[in-house]
């Protein structure tokens, strides 16, 4: 098939136009440098200090005693205190608020409310096995810390 030749000429001329334009367009972008912003972003913040080794397990144990607050309340709601709130008050107050560790098991405990409100909305027979599991886990988790770490 043979083209034009006026029609060959359109095509070169728009493809070195093409060409002409890449090149520009490349060898403007190589030549301009970044400008430094102004105010640099600022550093990642340090990790936070290591916990004491006493920390990991009342942090587990408020997280479980979060959820099973919880459960107490959709299984029982007719009782007029939670022992399990009263429970995790007494030991945010033996900690103490000038440690940084309340606010930790605070966090804790409120992460193991949230986490089991998210599966269970009712009293369920899945519900009552949870909290069963979970009062058995507390009771390893309190005996384990007394023993660990002494009373």
């Amino acid at each position: 098939m043979r083209t034009s030749p006026a029609l060959h000429a359109l095509f070169v001329a728009a493809s070195l136009t093409a060409l002409i334009a890449a090149q520009q367009a490349f060898g403007q972008s190589a030549s301009v440098r970044k400008k430094k912003p102004a105010v640099e972003a600022p550093a990642t913040p340090p990790p936070p200090p290591a916990p004491d080794p006493h920390h990991r397990p009342l942090t587990e144990l408020s997280e479980i005693i979060g959820a099973l607050v919880l459960l107490t309340e959709i299984c029982s709601p007719a009782s007029s205190t939670n022992p399990w709130r009263a429970r995790m008050e007494r030991l945010v107050a033996a900690e103490g608020e000038a440690s940084g560790i309340a606010d930790r098991l605070r966090g804790a405990f409120n992460h193991g409310y949230s986490d089991y409100a998210t599966s269970y909305r009712a009293c369920t027979p899945s519900a009552k096995a949870a909290a069963e599991i979970l009062t058995r886990d507390a009771a390893r988790l309190a005996r384990d810390i007394e023993r660990r770490f002494g009373s």
